[in-house]
């Protein structure tokens, strides 16, 4: 009497491969997605803290967020207004933040700083690059008092998420930004989060008297080639 088999064919093997690649190619969109919205939703956090650590920032520099022109007392005096990653530094520089990888969004192939210091001697651009030492765009030399609800001073660079993106706000919350629809990208959204010179009147700031920030109003994408 024959023994029943207990091994697989060469043939049921290869059946075996083929379904669990296909179920493989069906879930990998999914889970991609999954890890995406876990990304953003980190990135969102990691834009509190530094919007926490401005208004400390501020409540001890006579309302002045990080990277004002010509500040004083402790703090470094600038020439002129140090935008983007240069002015968060100043967050690490005098610890009210304790790492730089607050400033790395885990969508981006970028690198955390070793220190303030390796920020301090960053460049930016407005749709970031692996080399670059923050995920995010900053609109210094203004006071706490100039920024309000409906004023978005710190954002997500333009490929972080892609489509969409993280914005924080001059009262400290945090919103993620979809694409308004047709030609106009996340970042152009309410003339720049009013932040432009163009904004409506009851929230236009005085952009003539700050340093304007050269990365703000670019809506370039390195992904679009």
């Amino acid at each position: 009497m024959k023994k029943n088999r207990s091994v697989f064919t060469l043939i049921e093997l290869l059946v075996v491969i083929g379904i669990i690649a296909i179920l493989a190619a069906m879930l990998m969109p999914a889970l991609g997605k999954a890890r995406e919205k876990a990304n953003q939703a980190d990135c969102v956090s990691q834009l509190k803290q530094i919007g926490t650590s401005m208004i400390m920032f501020s409540n001890d520099y006579r309302g002045k967020y990080p990277g004002f022109k010509d500040t004083s007392d402790d703090d470094t005096d600038n020439d002129s207004v140090l935008h983007d990653t240069k002015g968060l530094a100043k967050l690490v520089e005098h610890e009210y933040l304790q790492t730089t990888r607050v400033f790395i969004c885990r969508s981006t192939k970028m690198t955390a700083a070793k220190d303030y210091e390796e920020m301090e001697t960053s460049s930016d651009t407005p749709q970031g690059t692996a080399s670059e030492k923050s995920s995010y765009l900053y609109y210094a030399g203004f006071v706490a008092t100039d920024l309000g609800a409906d004023h978005g001073y710190v954002r997500d660079k333009f490929d972080n998420h892609k489509k969409m993106g993280n914005v924080l706000f001059g009262d400290g919350h945090v919103e993620t930004i979809p694409p308004p629809g047709g030609d106009t990208t996340w970042i152009e959204t309410n003339k720049y989060f009013n932040m432009s010179s163009d904004a409506p009147d009851e929230y236009k700031l005085e952009i003539e008297d700050v340093d304007v920030n050269p990365n703000w109003e670019k809506a370039e994408s390195s992904s679009e080639g």
